[in-house]
């Protein structure tokens, strides 16, 4: 299972959508594209620092069990010196993390590390061939995108333009990709093994 598979509560979305807001009480129902919903209280001032989960939970026997606690905030001074980085603090394993989730029929809503099954990060699911094949023709959008861009000159006044530059970082990035994509240590068994038979 991975963690686009699974439901998951993040705080940056929570804080773009007004649902923590500072030195305010705020309170409101958060919903998923599937149409799922919980109720949301936060309270966010200089003495408590929280959200308040509210919703039912209804078993495979269509029994509903509801569930209401709360989920401590805190914040860590941010490494380049502008504010504080606001954190969940995980209900289950006192963690902090940047994203709840509900999973493996858990009740509640707890950090990655605290389940007991692994849930994969999607990266973590895909192969070396792939990763690099997706970077390859990740670069060529962008590269295309910025060929196409007006005055795409390599140099202005006798100085190369930042914007060639940026084409050139991202060339020399492309080719790199493209050669691990290729290496034998990184291609699919399937693949690989049609290659050695083609090759005598």
């Amino acid at each position: 299972m991975t963690t686009n598979e699974v439901a998951k509560l993040k705080l940056s979305t929570l804080l773009r959508r007004g649902f923590i807001q500072k030195g305010a009480f705020v309170k409101g129902v958060f919903s998923w594209t599937d149409g799922s919903e919980i109720d949301i209280e936060s309270t966010y001032t200089k003495w408590e620092q929280f959200i308040r989960l509210s919703y039912t939970v209804t078993d495979l026997h269509e029994n509903n069990y509801r569930y209401d606690y709360v989920i401590p905030l805190t914040f860590v001074s941010s490494n380049i010196g502008r504010g504080q980085v606001p954190y969940f603090v995980c209900p289950d394993i006192g963690k902090r993390c940047r994203i709840l989730y509900r999973a493996f029929d858990s009740k509640k809503w707890k950090c990655r590390e605290a389940y007991k099954q692994t849930i994969f990060y999607q990266s973590q699911m895909v192969s070396k061939y792939n990763k690099y094949n997706d970077e390859y023709w990740k670069l060529e959008k962008q590269i295309k995108n910025l060929r196409e861009q007006a005055r795409n000159q390599s140099h202005y006044k006798g100085r190369i333009t930042r914007r060639y530059k940026r084409l050139e970082r991202l060339r020399e990035k492309q080719r790199r990709a493209d050669y691990l994509r290729w290496q034998p240590e990184n291609l699919p068994k399937s693949l690989n093994e049609f290659i050695n038979k083609i090759s005598f």
